[in-house]
């Protein structure tokens, strides 16, 4: 397993945008607007989702046009932890970011607990977000 932070290394080349679709969920709908404004401008396609049950609808029809999912750990109802469980029986190789506001360490315990391929810790800049995404979209599986 690969982590990935949103510190700058050299590592893979970052992936081209154009061609990547990125499924936000998150409980929050300002936050995924906010999510869709900072990433279409770099070429991405953006689809948010704010319930994580209609997100497995969603993930489990289209699951061949999401390249990427940024996934909010603290929601109501089902949690990024089973909404993560759910989706990785979908597709064992799913890319999936976490994006919390939890403190850094906790961020960190989540990703290696559920093997996730990064974290963004909110807030966040665009910047950081992007390089997150790059970084985690250049992983081969």
């Amino acid at each position: 397993m690969q982590t990935i932070s949103t510190q700058p290394v050299n590592q893979p080349q970052p992936a081209q945008a154009a061609r990547y679709s990125v499924l936000v969920i998150d409980d929050d709908e300002d936050f995924c607007k906010i999510v869709r404004q900072m990433l279409e401008p770099s070429g991405y396609e953006v689809i948010t989702v704010n319930n994580p049950v209609k997100a497995l609808e969603l993930y489990t029809r289209d699951k061949d046009k999401i390249d990427l999912i940024i996934l909010d750990f603290y929601m109501p109802g089902l949690d990024g932890g089973k909404t993560f469980e759910w989706l990785r029986k979908l597709n064992d190789k799913v890319k999936v970011i976490l994006c919390s506001g939890a403190d850094e360490l906790r961020l960190r315990q989540l990703m290696v607990q559920y093997a996730l391929d990064g974290y963004i810790h909110k807030p966040f800049r665009v910047q950081e977000a992007l390089y997150a995404i790059q970084r985690v979209l250049a992983i081969k599986r």
